[in-house]
């Protein structure tokens, strides 16, 4: 049994099918609603990083560096690569979290041009907290799917 459910991306696609018959714009639900989710999962996200003192971008570093492992130790390129953050400033990213005095730059033993960046104590700490206040959220936010609908939900984004 299906249910249909109804939200703001609905009424736009049956305002472009009313007004543009000839075109299917079902594609523009999946856009609309992933755009939409992950615009709300990140203002959700804020909302428990901020009274922890981080931003989302500091939040990805951090927890990237703690789920890499000791050392907790990454190259930049390699934290680009590994976090949820784009390529813009990532030497700014990693600027702002070392004032914070969570990261550390260290020099990189095979490119002496280059840099390790290296969780501190306290922003191992912080990491540690932040990811479980974030897994928190997050299970909150999935809450209205049941566990068998969460796994699907994941197979199909991940299949996209």
């Amino acid at each position: 049994m299906t249910t249909e459910v109804s939200d703001s991306v609905a009424k736009l696609l049956a305002e472009w099918r009313r007004e543009r018959p000839d075109l299917d714009p079902s594609p523009i639900g999946v856009q609309g609603r992933v755009m939409r989710l992950a615009a709300h999962f990140q203002r959700r996200s804020e909302g428990w990083l901020v009274p922890l003192g981080l931003s989302w971008e500091a939040f990805s570093l951090i927890v990237t560096l703690r789920r890499s492992g000791k050392p907790y130790a990454l190259r930049p390129t390699d934290l680009l690569a590994e976090s949820l953050l784009t390529s813009g400033a990532i030497t700014n990213r990693i600027d702002k979290v070392e004032a914070l005095g969570l990261v550390e730059r260290r020099p990189d033993p095979r490119d002496r041009r280059g840099a390790i960046i290296r969780l501190t104590p306290a922003g191992k700490r912080l990491a540690d907290r932040a990811i479980a206040d974030h897994v928190g959220g997050v299970e909150e936010l999935l809450d209205p799917l049941s566990a068998a609908e969460q796994r699907q939900l994941a197979a199909l984004l991940t299949k996209l």
